[in-house]
Order: C-alpha cells, then structure tokens, then sequence
C-alpha cells in the first residue's frame, strides 16, 4: 500500500471550497430537480418504464412551447401576398389568435423599403376536418401600399 501524500487532503480541501465559492452568488432553480426528482421517482418505483415512456410521447404531441398556428407565405405579385395560417392538432388555446398571427406577419411585410402599409383585400376562418383532429384554418391576402413619390422626383 501506497502512503498518502500529505499534500493530497490539501488539495481535496482547496478544491472543495472553490467548488462552493461558485454557488453562493445566485439562488438555486427549482426547474433543476426535476430531473433528479425523474431520477429519484424511476429508482424506488414510483414510475415504471411503460409509464414514463407513454408521458414523453403525450408531451412529444402536445408540445406546450411549440406555436399554436404554422403560417404559409405566397408571393402573388410585387405587392401582394397570400397568407395560410393552419392551426397545431392538439392545443391548449390560441382559438382567437388567427387574425392577430396574420396582422402581425402582414405588418412585417409592410415593413419592407418603399412600403408604407397594407391593406386586407381577402379574409377567411374556418375548420379543415381532417382526421384523427379537426384544425382550425385562416387564409387571408394583403395588398400592400407603397410610399408616395416624394414631390421633388415629379415631373412639372
């Protein structure tokens, strides 16, 4: 056997103090456990294999983060576009978002140089019964409006 450096338990404290310096500044995040808690719920049973993995595909399909509406972008001319909003399968809200998605893409159309606004030449909601869900569905069409010419570049 092997005798133990005296420098060796010096070192161990050096380094375990430094590893706690670095935790004091901020509080501790309660999101953190949870996969320890996961960890901890799978070793004394409390959740089986079948369980977690039926839990994962739910969250896989239901997705909260993920945006309630997909948005299509056509490009019909200079100024003008078609827009297609579909609503996600399975949600939790977002019913009456439809127009405000579609205002919020047409205004960053308009948004564009040499464009001053749009103006909504088409507008229409409803529900694509497709199967297993049902989704809600928007389509609408923008013409936008360019900047008036400024005078000094007109002709006398």
């Amino acid at each position: 056997m092997r005798p133990c450096s005296p420098q060796l338990p010096a070192l161990a404290v050096l380094t375990s103090l430094l590893g706690a310096c670095s935790t004091i500044g901020e509080p501790p995040h309660d999101w953190l456990l949870l996969p320890t808690a996961a960890v901890v719920a799978l070793d004394n049973g409390y959740l089986k294999i079948p369980a977690l993995a039926a839990g994962v595909a739910v969250y896989a399909l239901v997705d909260p983060l993920a945006p309630n509406w997909t948005l299509q972008e056509a490009r019909l001319g200079d100024e003008r576009y078609r827009l297609a909003l579909r609503m996600k399968a399975l949600h939790s809200g977002g019913d009456g978002e439809a127009r405000q998605v579609f205002s919020r893409w047409a205004a960053q159309l308009a948004s564009q140089p040499g464009f001053a606004g749009y103006d909504v030449t088409a507008w229409e909601e409803g529900i694509d019964s497709t199967r297993p869900f049902s989704r809600r569905v928007a389509f609408g069409e923008i013409r936008l409006r360019r900047l008036p010419a400024p005078l000094a570049s007109s002709p006398p």
